[in-house]
């Protein structure tokens, strides 16, 4: 379970932005709330602003701290980290991201710090009671300590870390530190991204209806319960030999695969089956989505979406927030960036549910916020009249002439 994230100096993230699945004292939709410990956590949050203000580079961050800690210790000698820092930040000012998140029960904290160079700061914290304790703490490219008990263990990662490599990555590699590991595969199975215009859940779809029973029938209870007469879904994989013969001579034939996977899929309906390949760009996105969807609620992963809604009808994506927020559903997390404003409705989400990014002018630095921190918001307040016109900040349309321009 996602409970807070930290960035700065990412992309038009400048200064510390923190964003929180911490619940507010509101006592609206209660139902909807995860509990743990003494608190309550969101289920769902809706990211909102004007093109450029930086949602994207807030999800983004996530994505760059994750894709850091899986791949980090693949780095070879002289590799350097990816950094993406804001244009108007020193070129010595690191890059920082943070991770707070609970899994299998144990609350942990988890963050690192790096420039141009390579890793600066690094640490490990975590709760196996009430009390925080540390795992490890690294100082400098090369010095680092673990706490009393792991100590041992982390003797392995000895002539093993380099400056372009996280201590978390190489100790989850090179010891059986049970945090560590719990850590590594939080990055590695429980965050899961969706960006729109990417095929790369077509192969993790269509292993999931073909493998997965309960999905592929969830998956069609989904289809029709948003009025598809969709009845079945068919999928044959074949292996099927490469032809080189007549390939280019700058390709090396013992390099090329052998055979290649096809995958014919089709959808049936009562009079009818089609091929995958002609059905509509909607049905095709939910394709993509909804399969994917169905693990990470079940599985109570954390489903990180930059512009949900891409394909998909303004009612579909409420059907979708309502889906993670029911309270008999599993923990599964939902955070995404969305211009849909039919989820501005207060019956629908909470309002620490509701964040907002505002680009700074001075700075060109994002700044972030919920609605839960502006003041005298009512409940019964109609919240997407107030972000429409920009009483909330957050303008969604930077240019307050386009009605006359376009007249």
């Amino acid at each position: 379970m996602l409970i807070q994230f930290n960035c700065s100096n990412h992309r038009s993230i400048k200064d510390q932005v923190i964003f929180s699945m911490a619940a507010s004292s509101d006592t609206s939709l209660e139902e909807s709330l995860i509990s743990f410990g003494k608190k309550r956590y969101l289920r769902c949050a809706e990211i909102y602003g004007a093109n450029g203000s930086g949602k994207t580079s807030l999800v983004d961050a996530m994505g760059r701290m994750a894709a850091i800690v899986r791949n980090s210790n693949n780095h070879q000698p002289g590799d350097r980290i990816v950094r993406f820092p804001h244009k108007l930040s020193d070129s010595s000012e690191p890059t920082s991201f943070e991770l707070v998140f609970e899994k299998d029960g144990v609350k942990y904290s988890y963050g690192f710090k790096y420039g141009d160079e390579g890793v600066l700061e690094e640490y490990l914290y975590y709760w196996p009671s009430s009390k925080k304790s540390m795992v490890f703490e690294r100082s400098s490219a090369l010095d680092y300590v673990f706490a009393e008990p792991f100590k041992r263990s982390g003797e392995n990662c000895a002539g093993r870390l380099k400056e372009n490599k996280l201590l978390l990555s190489c100790a989850a590699n090179e010891t059986d530190i049970t945090p560590i590991l719990n850590v590594f595969l939080f990055f590695k199975n429980d965050l899961v991204f969706y960006s729109s215009g990417v095929d790369n859940w077509f192969d993790y779809s269509v292993a999931q209806l073909k493998n997965n029973p309960s999905t592929k029938r969830k998956f069609i209870e989904f289809m029709q319960s948003i009025g598809s007469d969709l009845k079945d879904v068919k999928i044959k994989i074949e292996n099927r030999p490469i032809n080189i013969t007549n390939s280019p001579p700058f390709l090396v034939a013992e390099q090329l695969p052998k055979v290649v996977n096809v995958v014919d899929l089709r959808l049936v309906y009562p009079e009818f089956e089609v091929n995958f390949n002609e059905e509509s760009s909607g049905v095709q996105a939910l394709f993509y989505f909804v399969c994917p969807m169905m693990d990470i609620l079940s599985n109570n992963k954390v489903l990180i979406a930059d512009e949900i809604e891409s394909h998909l009808h303004p009612s579909i994506v409420v059907d979708i927030v309502r889906r993670f927020t029911k309270n008999d559903s599993p923990e599964g997390q939902l955070v995404m960036t969305t211009h849909n404003t039919d989820l501005l409705d207060l019956d629908v989400v909470r309002r620490d549910q509701i964040w907002f990014t505002e680009l700074k002018k001075k700075t060109r630095s994002t700044d972030l916020y919920s609605l839960a921190e502006i003041k005298n918001v009512r409940k019964g307040e109609n919240i997407k009249k107030g972000y429409i016109t920009g009483r909330y900040g957050a303008i969604p349309m930077l240019n307050s002439n386009i009605r006359e321009v376009r007249k």
